[in-house]
């Protein structure tokens, strides 16, 4: 099975993932007194665009993460956190040939992955973003789905399209530390690499599922216990003063940056609150509502 792995890893990125039979290690090693320490060798012309290359590039498209069942990781903050708390997850991480962050690529090695080096060519080939952050991750598709009988509050998205948003409520969510997060269909792909950036990486510590029909689910949510509860500018309470036995177990629903959840949707909620502030708004930004709520529901659960 092993080698099976192995084989199947070489083709797809044209190296292997074995310090012993990778071409990237063993030149470096070969080269290591003509270079400086930090310096891993540099790749030969004719290997600048190698076919698994565009396999790489192709991940920032939604069809393209489908069609190999990776994504990407991109950045410093997000690698590190992807090393540190799901590095099982982890095909290959990739670097600059000039990256310098030392304690970094410690901290990748105490986790037992592998660093490759690319040329600065390559990097911004491989790359999903114009400023090129010099250090990247490829990783398995995988998320944990929430567990709705332990779970006392659950994040329902709807149709959230900006993928820094939902990277947001994915911080959100681990901060104060919610039990799940369902995707409704037309949200933007959680593996989208904005999405991975928005939320530092960390939106894989809060289990999710997506592609989800939010009506549908909601009778299984009431099963459960769970009040399922949206926000409304008209809406005559706050989230405070929801009773103890609605704040037991919260589904909070946050839907799209212009219109909120879709009517069908949000008229089937149990509650509807909304956000104190001392002047008129139309909205606040979702993320930014979301934000706010999730706190107000982590101090209720003190009480």
């Amino acid at each position: 099975m092993k080698n099976t792995l192995k084989t199947t890893y070489s083709k797809t990125f044209g190296h292997s993932r074995d310090e012993a039979d990778n071409p990237w290690v063993s030149r470096a090693k070969k080269n290591e007194k003509e270079k400086p320490a930090k310096k891993i060798f540099p790749v030969k012309r004719e290997e600048e665009d190698p076919p698994w290359l565009k396999t790489i590039s192709s991940l920032a498209t939604e069809k393209g993460r489908e069609k190999e069942g990776l994504f990407l990781a991109e950045g410093e903050r997000v690698v590190l956190e992807i090393a540190e708390h799901h590095k099982d997850l982890v095909q290959g991480i990739y670097v600059d040939e000039n990256f310098d962050n030392e304690e970094l690529r410690n901290k990748i090695k105490e986790a037992r992955l592998r660093i490759h080096a690319l040329t600065p060519f390559q990097m911004k080939q491989a790359s999903s973003v114009v400023s090129v952050p010099g250090i990247f991750a490829v990783c398995r598709l995988a998320s944990e789905k929430p567990n709705y009988d332990t779970a006392h509050t659950i994040t329902l998205v709807d149709g959230i399209q900006d993928p820094g948003n939902l990277g947001s409520i994915f911080r959100n969510a681990a901060g104060f530390g919610m039990g799940g997060i369902i995707l409704g269909r037309g949200t933007v792909d959680p593996f989208n690499p904005k999405v991975v950036r928005g939320s530092s990486g960390c939106f894989l510590r809060t289990p999710f599922e997506t592609g989800i029909d939010l009506k549908e689910r909601f009778s299984l949510l009431r099963q459960k216990g769970f009040c399922i509860v949206a926000t409304s500018p008209y809406a005559k309470k706050n989230i405070t003063e929801l009773t103890s036995r609605q704040t037991k177990k919260i589904a909070l629903l946050v839907g799209n940056e212009g219109s909120g959840p879709n009517k069908q949707v949000r008229e089937l909620a149990d509650e509807w609150v909304k956000i104190p502030m001392e002047n008129t708004l139309e909205s606040l930004n979702v993320a930014v509502a979301h934000g706010i709520l999730c706190y107000q529901i982590a101090q209720l659960s003190k009480q």
